[in-house]
């Protein structure tokens, strides 16, 4: 059973209102594709989350290690190669060996050292470490300020085609789109002659 505490469900509620209002592609909008790849969640996890369905959990050492794991798949070097053991090692301070254990999930790394590893793989600060509400709740916040500022530059951009200091409306248009067909209607409306 989901939890009704998991800290993405709020984030996933308030962008889905904000797709509704603003009639915006749903399935674009929250594609688990590019959340597992913000989130290092498996696209069936994240399915489940947007789903609201349990999120599969594993322990803590596993997760670490399923983490760094897809880093070293997704996460590649400049020259296109993946990050050999001995330059996490080098990159975050510990042995290659040490390495070697945590992609193996023997060890668990303290949160100073995943901070190093994120840092190496410039990740999120908690990327290694989060539970899975917590990451997908972090890729539904940018998401969600994203979309936001999306639209707040669509109306700027209309008030600036249409010279307006502010736009108030009541029962205002619900997307942008319809503001914009209504602006367009009242600027290029002539007045009849009788």
């Amino acid at each position: 059973m989901i939890d009704e505490g998991d800290p993405h469900l709020k984030s996933l509620g308030l962008l889905e209102k904000l797709i509704e209002e603003a009639d915006l592609d749903r399935a674009a909008v929250l594609d688990p594709v590019p959340l597992s790849m913000s989130t290092g969640l498996a696209v069936g996890v994240v399915r489940a989350g947007l789903t609201r369905r349990p999120m599969t959990q594993t322990n803590f050492q596993q997760q670490v290690a399923q983490r760094l794991a897809f880093l070293r798949e997704t996460r590649l070097r400049a020259d296109g190669g993946q990050y050999t053991q001995a330059e996490i090692a080098d990159g975050s301070d510990v042995t290659p060996q040490w390495v070697g254990e945590l992609l193996k999930g023997r060890k668990v790394p303290s949160l100073e050292l995943a901070s190093r590893i994120e840092d190496l793989f410039k990740v999120p600060r908690g990327f290694l470490t989060a539970t899975p509400s917590q990451a997908l709740n972090r890729a539904l916040e940018e998401k969600l300020a994203n979309e936001q500022a999306r639209q707040l530059t669509g109306l700027r951009e209309l008030k600036e085609r249409f010279q307006l200091r502010s736009v108030a409306f009541r029962g205002a248009p619900e997307t942008l789109a319809a503001m914009q067909d209504l602006l367009n209607l009242i600027v290029n409306e002539q007045p009849r002659s009788t």
